[in-house]
C-alpha cells in the first residue's frame, strides 16, 4: 500500500497548482490527497506526512485539525520558471511592489526572486496597513492582484508559487524512497530547473549584448554623456569624459557622483537643480552641460557640449531659420479681442511702432509678446528689414555673446573660418525680438 501525503493548502487555486507539481514528480510512489482553507477542511488528518504550503497556514491549522502521528512539513515556495522572462524585461532600477496577503511570505517571496536571478530592479514589500507607496509603478503578485493599490499602472500576476528543491527533497527523505526512485524524482525536477537556468542566461546573454551595444554607441560621440541613478551612482561615464576628466570609467560607474566629480557646483547641478542647461568650466575646458531626466528609471543624464560645438550647433539652427526667412507674418489685425485694456494697449503699441526707440513687452508666458512684437515690426517704418526671435532662455552667458554680437575668425578654439555674423548685425533695418530676457539658464 502506498504511503500517503496530505497537502494543505490556503485557496483552491493554489491547491490545484501544487497538487499538480507534486503528482508530476510523487505520484507514483505515494498517494497524494489535498485541501484548501476555503474549501471543507476535515476534522481528522489521517496521512503519513502533512505538507503546508506555509507557516502561516500551519499556523492557523493548529488547532482545527487533529494530525494525529503525521510527520508535518511547511514547504518552501519559488517563482514558476515560466515568469522569469516577463520580470527580467522589467526597466533596470525600478520600484517593484511585491504585493502577497501574508508579511513573511511577502519577505520570502522577495528572497525567492533574488535567488533566481531578478535582482536588477528594487522590490518593496506590501504592507496592508500602507496606502501609498512613492515611485511604484509596477506590482508583482503571486496570484492576489485583488490586493494591489489602485494606481498602479502595471501588475504582474506570477501565479501560484512551486515547491523548491528542498521542501522536495525533505518529501524524498519522509517516505524513504529507494535510490532508482530518488534519482528519477530529481530527474523530473530538475528538467524545470534546466529550463529556467537556460532563459536566464539566454536573458543575460541579451542583456550584456545590449550593454556592449550601447556603450558602443556612446564612446564614439563627441559628447561627454553621464548617467546618474536614484541612488547618486554613476551608471555611464563614456570616452569623451575620461579624456575631460583624466579619470577611467570603471573608476566613475557605481560610485557615487559625488565621490568622482570634485566640482560642488557641477555636482548640484546634476543631482538637484531644476535648470536644464548650465555653463562650466572642466580643467580648462569650457563646457555647456544640458540635463534630462528619464523618468521610468529615475535616471538623470547630463551631455557636455563644448562651448564651441554649441555655438555651431546653434549656429547652423539660426541658419536654416535664415534659409526658411525671418519675417513677420502677423499684424494688428490678427490681435482679436473687444477687452478696454486689451484696445488700449494696441494704441499706445501703434503710437511706439512709429517711434525709433527700443520697446519693452511685459506679459507672462502664453499671452501675446510676440504676436505684438510683430504686428508693431509690420507697422513700423522696418517693416521692410527682417524680423528675428531669439529665446534668451534657451542659451548660456557665452552662447548668447556669441550669437547676439558675433566672432571675429580664429577668436577661439574652433570658430567658424571668416567668422560669423551676430544677430544683431543680421537684424540691421529690421527688429530684433529677445523674448525671455528674464530667465537665463
Amino acid at each position: 500500500m502506498k504511503k500517503k501525503l496530505v497537502l494543505i493548502t490556503g485557496s483552491k487555486q493554489t491547491r490545484i497548482i501544487l497538487h499538480n507539481q507534486l503528482k508530476e514528480l510523487l505520484g507514483d510512489y505515494i498517494s497524494i490527497e489535498c485541501f484548501a482553507i476555503d474549501e471543507e477542511l476535515p476534522g481528522k488528518i489521517d496521512g503519513d506526512v502533512v505538507l503546508y504550503s506555509s507557516e502561516s497556514i500551519k499556523h492557523e491549522m493548529k488547532d482545527r485539525l487533529d494530525v494525529q502521528h503525521a510527520h508535518e512539513i511547511v514547504g518552501n515556495r519559488t517563482i514558476h520558471h515560466k515568469h522569469i522572462n516577463e520580470l527580467l524585461k522589467i526597466p533596470a532600477h525600478t520600484k517593484v511592489l511585491i504585493v502577497n496577503d501574508d508579511d513573511k511570505e511577502t519577505l520570502k517571496l522577495i528572497e525567492s526572486l533574488y535567488q533566481v536571478g531578478i535582482n536588477h530592479v528594487q522590490f518593496i514589500p506590501f504592507k496592508k496597513q500602507k496606502t501609498y507607496y512613492e515611485g511604484v509603478e509596477i506590482a508583482v503578485s503571486p496570484g492576489e492582484v485583488h490586493l494591489c493599490p489602485p494606481y498602479v499602472k502595471h501588475v504582474i500576476d506570477i501565479g501560484v508559487r512551486l515547491f523548491d528543491m528542498a521542501t522536495i527533497f525533505e518529501l524524498i527523505k519522509s517516505f524513504g524512497f529507494n535510490q532508482s526512485n530518488h534519482s528519477i524524482i530529481w530527474d523530473r525536477y530538475l528538467r524545470n530547473i534546466i529550463v529556467l537556468q537556460k532563459k536566464l542566461i539566454e536573458a543575460e546573454g541579451q542583456m550584456k549584448e545590449l550593454h556592449l551595444h550601447v556603450k558602443s554607441i556612446v564612446n564614439v560621440v563627441e559628447d561627454g554623456i553621464l548617467a546618474v541613478d536614484f541612488n547618486r551612482k554613476i551608471t555611464l561615464f563614456n570616452k569623451r569624459l575620461e579624456s575631460l576628466f583624466q579619470l577611467a570609467s570603471s573608476d566613475a560607474i557605481d560610485h557615487e557622483i559625488q565621490s568622482v566629480i570634485s566640482n560642488k557646483s557641477l555636482v548640484e547641478f546634476i543631482i538637484s537643480s531644476n535648470e536644464k542647461s548650465q555653463y562650466f568650466n572642466i580643467n580648462g575646458y569650457e563646457m555647456v552641460i544640458y540635463k534630462s531626466m528619464i523618468h521610468e528609471s529615475n535616471t538623470t543624464v547630463a551631455t557636455f557640449k563644448s562651448v564651441n560645438q554649441a555655438v555651431e550647433i546653434e549656429g547652423k539652427a539660426q541658419s536654416e531659420l535664415r534659409k526658411n526667412g525671418f519675417s513677420a507674418k502677423y499684424n494688428y489685425q490678427d490681435i482679436i479681442g473687444e477687452h478696454p485694456a486689451l484696445l488700449k494697449t494696441i494704441g499706445i503699441s501703434q503710437k511706439m511702432a512709429a517711434a525709433e526707440y527700443p520697446i519693452l513687452i511685459q506679459g507672462e508666458t502664453g499671452t501675446g509678446k510676440e504676436l505684438f512684437a510683430q504686428a508693431i515690426h509690420n507697422h513700423s517704418t522696418r517693416k521692410n528689414g527682417p524680423f528675428l526671435a531669439v529665446n534668451c532662455s534657451a542659451m548660456t552667458d557665452t552662447l548668447l555673446e556669441s550669437e547676439l554680437f558675433g566672432y571675429e575668425e580664429a577668436s577661439f578654439t574652433g570658430a567658424q573660418k571668416g567668422g560669423k555674423k551676430g544677430l544683431f548685425e543680421s537684424a540691421d533695418k529690421g527688429t530684433i525680438f529677445l523674448d525671455e530676457i528674464g530667465v537665463r539658464p
